[in-house]
């Protein structure tokens, strides 16, 4: 399952029910993100194992695979142990989507191990596992739309929220501080992020809702984002102001440079779609400066 990259958006997160909860906004699908693989086992008790990009095992990560093991059980009667194994591709807690990706993956790959549950279905469990651990708004919604998607109505898929997607297929650059991560409740949860977040993010998706959503929107888009981590006060962050300049500083008049929301990184993509890039010079120049680099695809 890809990963997922919001470069606007507005919070919201009061309604009781989760399926309720989410935001409104725009982003990109990666095809970069999470392999996840799920078997029976015969032993008293489940085995879950996260490991990251880097090879490394990250205990942390269990607990959310975890619970969403139970919800599964619970909705669906499953009696047996099951192994999780979750490799990610990507970092964590750096706006690329990494949880949802995780639990859209293992609650698919748990739906067709027992042939249970549609696509919707489980769609809407990760939703909920997502919002139960305030790993994030919009991402599975977003995946659920694919490409480059933007959110009208908030919620988890495929109802309540509706969002609409169109494929891209083209090459991108994702750029990281390995010491900038942070989390998504460190905004959400905090009242002054939220009103400016949701204040600016509203008005980017009005202004986008006013367009056809395809791929004579692009360069729209794109102006957009940089509008918002303008008007939402997340470029004033002197960490990101610090990684935007590096990477604007490296980058070549064919490449767009934007925040990811929420991480401390960028996503580097064509200015305009269908044009040649070639990220190689960046990407040394970045990697270079101890900055963590990958080239993705856009689905």
């Amino acid at each position: 399952m890809g990963g997922h990259v919001t470069l606007l958006f507005s919070i919201h997160s009061k309604p009781l029910l989760s399926r309720n909860q989410g935001s409104r906004g725009a982003g990109l699908c990666l095809e970069d993100g999470v392999i996840a693989s799920v078997r029976v086992i015969t032993e008293d008790k489940d085995i879950i194992s996260v490991t990251t990009m880097d090879g490394n095992q990250f205990p942390q990560g269990e607990e959310l695979y975890a619970d969403l093991l139970n919800s599964f059980r619970e909705i669906f009667n499953v009696k047996a142990s099951i192994q999780i194994d979750i490799l990610l591709e990507l970092p964590i807690s750096q706006g690329f989507g990494m949880s949802a990706a995780g639990l859209l993956a293992a609650s698919l790959a748990l739906g067709e191990l027992f042939d249970c549950g549609d696509e919707g279905q489980l769609a809407r469990l990760a939703h909920r596992l997502e919002r139960q651990h305030s790993g994030g708004l919009g991402d599975i919604l977003g995946l659920w739309a694919g490409g480059c998607e933007l959110r009208v109505t908030p919620g988890s898929p495929p109802f309540p929220g509706i969002a609409h997607g169109f494929d891209v297929g083209c090459p991108a650059l994702l750029v990281w501080d390995p010491d900038g991560g942070k989390h998504t409740a460190h905004y959400i949860d905090n009242l002054d992020w939220e009103s400016k977040i949701t204040k600016a993010g509203e008005a980017a998706v009005d202004r986008l809702r006013q367009h056809e959503w395809d791929h004579r929107v692009w360069e729209k888009l794109l102006e957009e984002a940089d509008n918002f981590a303008l008007e939402s006060g997340l470029l004033e962050e002197k960490e990101r102001t610090k990684l935007v300049n590096l990477v604007l500083d490296n980058s070549d008049e064919t490449m767009s440079c934007h925040l990811c929301m929420l991480g401390t990184s960028m996503i580097v993509l064509p200015k305009k779609l269908g044009s040649d890039i070639d990220f190689g010079d960046l990407s040394s120049s970045l990697t270079s400066l101890g900055l963590g680099v990958k080239e993705t695809i856009l689905q």
